[in-house]
């Protein structure tokens, strides 16, 4: 058979970057970037075809033996496994009510309109998503603030302030952008705990606060803006709600006090300050998706630092920032006449329960559309505000929580938990029944990126196994419930017709070309729309004192300025390191790549960055076995000793069955505005444990002994072992990595793990 070439788009994040890919006998041969994209691919898009072809897929629908996370299964058929869902969930709707149900989606974003609307359909609100901790809580503070997403306009700026910003290892393909600009003269700022590629190339003055506390350098810059005049008093007189009291509140940050709160010199500070008064007049903000809203106080931290667009007159004004249609895929729901909250709203209940974390989050149950899913396990462990005693899960990551032990419980204590997934990960090992899906590559899907072009994207080759596209089992779960929703039992292609019937495309348009499609009359966004019109708040103007966060002020001591508080977990005599797990890598995604051999070779072993002279301080060398201690657990990884990371601050990457950083966080360091976790500011200690062979020794003694005991131990059953899925605590360190040697220009080398990106 000879070769073919589909155009198609990679499917490992939400971006949907188109990809080139060459089919050849039925089996994918080559992942390429498409010229119909940026021409660029990240080292999770080449690693497509490893990832696709991945030895843990799930090939067929699986029905759990013996205890949950044991890992023990049976094959069924797609019958079977639809005939016992439905009686089980069913039986639990029977028992407690449609909202007993949850329905929860990881990754990916791409059918969560359907997977919305059916649990509307069933009669419940309890639809939640990773959303829960990723960048929806700076939406929040845009909406509490502006009343509408905004991103800075770096091509009309003279200084972006960038807080926490790292394409490089997200959207690689904006570095280039950023650097043509710098050769026309843009200045940068950049704030980053890190040493990231980004800082280190762009960056004409790089901040690195102590994790959490961007919100006092943020009040300190605007306090000193103040001071030097630089602020706009007649943008912020015609269009800014709570000036006065912001301006008070911010005169108490001077360079002093947030040098002792960040750990920045106060010269260092000054300096900076002084760039953004000559420049406070064309002053581009941009600020990281999820960094700076991953701590106890993250939601305030981020609204301090969006003030300063705000103060200085940067609101909707080229060179500032401008309002934007935020959408990562159709699940954000914001595409131009597309019908996605319509098609949502269709089939909601009109008596159903308040959502998961509506009492405990009530900021989040009023700006999201969603449950808060770091209140599910409290939950369904305690059953207040009422019982939750089934999950049907897309994508379900458990390790994507904080004190992840915590929902690892939950799902033991469920009646029944269905998980649909295309690998055999550790929280599916807890399933009752698994569903196996599709990759991208696999399956058709409407697909809409940035709030731009749509196209209808087809397989490239056939399903592999007897999996299936997610889309296509949401509506045939919709028809094994018996739903009364005639559009989602009709299947996917009738769900895509009904929300294309206002975009002025069909869906046999789409299919004739696969290439992006602009939305018929789709006009970009007129600059300064939104100082005509009239904010989307509830004084029409810009809130620094919001009047939306003010009723809760009373009830849960939530406050409508964007005030500073000190992280919970602080450092301390006993624990005198901060913490920050899940900052990203370039060649990892959530947990996705974690077993593609490729991917992993880039940073075969879960390492944590240490400064040098934390290192020295306790005797570490690179590549030593080390201990990560909180006050909530310990895990065991290889010492990575660079300068990437500050003095005083430690990074580990989420997501590893092996060392498993957010299992060491505390569950309820949640942030009262949003409900997010502080995964980015824990106090901790790290020491040495051993040398890495004797480590190893170690650990290959307790494999033979675990060897032994599988043996005693067969199953009666006949079943499909997965091994066991309990949440682990320690990393095994393999070899010894080289280390890296000093720059030869003199000057100070950032010191690398094996196979890490320099910078």
């Amino acid at each position: 058979m000879p070769e073919e070439v589909f155009e198609t788009v990679c499917g490992v994040c939400h971006f949907g970057c188109p990809v080139r890919v060459t089919v050849r006998d039925g089996e994918v041969a080559r992942v390429e970037p498409s010229r119909l994209g940026s021409g660029y691919l990240c080292a999770k898009g080449l690693a497509g075809r490893a990832y696709l072809y991945r030895e843990d897929r799930v090939k067929t629908p699986l029905r759990r033996l013996g205890k949950r996370g044991e890992g023990r299964f049976e094959p069924v058929t797609w019958a079977e496994a639809y005939r016992e869902i439905a009686a089980k969930i069913l039986e639990v709707k029977a028992m407690y009510g449609a909202d007993g149900v949850a329905f929860f989606t990881g990754y990916s974003k791409w059918y969560r309109p359907l997977l919305h609307r059916l649990a509307h359909s069933f009669g419940t609100l309890n639809y939640g998503t990773e959303s829960s901790s990723c960048h929806t809580a700076s939406v929040m503070a845009n909406l509490v603030s502006g009343g509408v997403y905004v991103r800075p306009d770096t091509e009309n700026a003279e200084l972006l302030l960038s807080w926490g910003e790292n394409p490089f290892y997200s959207t690689n393909y904006a570095g280039d952008r950023i650097g043509r600009l710098k050769e026309k003269g843009l200045l940068v700022i950049s704030v980053d705990p890190r040493l990231t590629p980004w800082a280190k190339r762009y960056a004409d003055i790089h901040l690195r606060p102590r994790p959490g506390t961007d919100g006092a350098l943020a009040h300190c810059f605007a306090n000193r803006l103040i001071e030097a005049g630089a602020v706009d008093k007649e943008f912020i007189e015609k269009y800014v709600h709570g000036y006065r009291r912001y301006a008070e509140y911010a005169r108490g940050f001077t360079p002093e006090r947030a040098a002792g709160v960040t750990g920045i010199p106060a010269a260092e500070i000054e300096r900076a300050a002084r760039l953004l008064t000559e420049h406070s007049g064309s002053l581009a903000v941009g600020i990281s998706q999820a960094g700076l809203t991953h701590h106890v106080n993250g939601f305030q931290n981020y609204r301090a630092a969006a003030a300063l667009a705000a103060i200085t007159g940067n609101y909707d004004r080229e060179g500032g920032v401008i309002p934007v249609e935020y959408s990562g895929r159709l699940a954000d729901r914001n595409f131009p006449r597309l019908r996605v909250d319509e098609f949502i709203a269709e089939t909601r209940p009109d008596k159903a329960r308040p959502k998961i974390g509506s009492e405990r989050f009530p900021l989040w149950a009023e700006l999201v559309d969603e449950f808060q899913a770091m209140d599910l396990p409290r939950q369904v462990l305690t059953a207040a505000p009422y019982p939750l005693r089934a999950l049907v899960g897309f994508g379900v990551n458990a390790r994507m929580f904080p004190g992840d032990g915590k929902f690892f419980a939950a799902l033991e204590a469920l009646d029944f938990f269905l998980d649909t997934e295309i690998f055999m990960t550790d929280t599916a090992r807890y399933a009752d029944i698994i569903l196996p899906a599709c990759t991208s590559y696999e399956r058709s899907e409407l697909v809409g990126v940035m709030g731009g072009p749509i196209r209808y994207s087809s397989p490239v080759i056939a399903p592999l196994y007897d999996s299936r596209s997610d889309a296509d089992i949401i509506c045939q779960l919709a028809a094994a419930l018996e739903v009364e929703d005639a559009v989602l039992r009709a299947g996917y292609d009738a769900c895509a017709r009904q929300l294309l019937s206002k975009v002025g495309l069909t869906l046999e348009d789409l299919r004739l070309d696969s290439s992006p499609r602009r939305v018929p009359g789709k006009e970009p966004y007129i600059v300064g729309s939104t100082l005509r019109n009239g904010f989307a708040t509830p004084t029409g103007k810009y809130e620094l004192y919001s009047e939306t966060v003010a009723q809760y002020a009373g009830s849960h001591g939530l406050d409508p300025l964007p005030t500073y508080v000190e992280p919970p977990e602080s450092p301390d005599g006993e624990y005198p390191l901060t913490l920050t797990v899940g900052g990203r890598l370039p060649n990892a995604f959530h947990s996705r790549f974690h077993q593609v051999v490729w991917a992993r070779s880039l940073r075969p072993n879960p390492a944590l960055d240490i400064n040098p002279a934390d290192a020295g301080e306790r005797g570490i060398e690179q590549d030593d076995a080390i201990a990560v201690a909180t006050p909530w657990g310990e895990i065991t990884v290889r010492a990575n000793v660079t300068l990437l990371a500050p003095a005083g601050g430690v990074f580990f990457y989420q997501g590893y069955s092996e060392a498993d950083g957010n299992g060491i966080l505390d569950a309820d360091g949640l942030d009262p505005y949003s409900g997010f976790p502080a995964f980015r500011s824990a106090k901790c200690q790290v020491r040495k444990v051993g040398q890495v062979r004797e480590v190893e020794r170690a650990r290959k003694r307790e494999r033979v002994r675990r060897a032994e005991r599988s043996k005693e131990a067969a199953p009666v059953r006949e079943a499909v072992p997965v091994g066991k899925a309990a949440p682990a605590r320690e990393a095994a360190p393999v070899g010894k990595a080289e280390r890296s040697k000093e720059a030869a220009s003199g000057r100070e080398a950032v010191p690398v793990g094996k196979g890490e990106v320099a910078v």
